[in-house]
C-alpha cells in the first residue's frame, strides 16, 4: 500500500476532522462572528437612529431660529417705524417752539422798537419846543420885517426837520 493511496480508514477519518472543525468553527469561531457582526449591525442601526434624530431636532431648533429672526426683524421693524414717529413728532413739536419763540421775539422786537420810536418822537417835540420857545425868545428881543421873521422861522422849522 502506498501512503497515497486511499483507504476506507482514512476516508473516514478525514471526513470527520473536517466534521470535527466544522462544528468547532462553528462553536468558536461562526457564533462569535455572527453575533459581532449582529452587534456591530444593532450598532450602526442605533448611530443612524441617533443622527436622525439628532437631524430632525436641529431641523427643528433651526425652525425656531427662523421664526425668532423672522419676528425680531418684524420687532426691529415696529421699533425704527415707532422711532420714526417719535422722530418727527419731536422735530414738528421743536419746529413749532421755535415758530412760537420767534413770533414771541418779533413781536418783542416791533415793540421795542414802537417804544423807541415814540421816545425818539418825544425827544424830537421837545427839542423843537426849545427851538420854537427859543426862536421866539430871539425873535422877540429883535425887531424884523415879515419878511426876516418868516425867513427865520423857516431856518428854525428847517433845522427842526433834520432833528426828525
Amino acid at each position: 500500500m502506498s501512503s497515497t493511496s486511499l483507504t476506507l480508514g482514512n476516508m473516514v477519518a478525514g471526513v470527520l476532522q473536517w466534521v470535527i472543525l466544522l462544528i468547532l468553527l462553528r462553536l468558536y469561531v461562526y457564533k462569535p462572528l455572527l453575533a459581532a457582526m449582529q452587534k456591530r449591525r444593532d450598532n450602526i442601526a442605533k448611530q443612524i437612529n441617533d443622527a436622525n434624530s439628532l437631524r430632525e431636532e436641529a431641523e427643528k431648533l433651526h425652525q425656531e431660529q427662523e421664526a425668532l429672526l423672522k419676528q425680531a426683524r418684524e420687532d426691529a421693524k415696529t421699533l425704527i417705524a415707532q422711532a420714526r414717529r417719535e422722530g418727527e413728532e419731536e422735530a414738528r413739536k421743536i419746529v413749532e417752539q421755535a415758530q412760537r419763540e420767534a413770533q414771541y421775539r418779533q413781536k418783542a422786537a416791533l415793540e421795542e422798537i414802537q417804544h423807541e420810536r415814540d421816545e425818539a418822537l418825544k425827544a424830537i417835540r421837545a427839542q423843537v419846543a426849545d427851538l420854537v420857545l427859543m426862536a421866539t425868545g430871539k425873535l422877540l428881543e429883535r425887531n424884523l420885517n415879515d419878511k426876516d421873521q418868516e425867513r427865520y422861522l423857516d431856518q428854525i422849522l428847517q433845522d427842526a426837520g433834520q432833528l426828525q
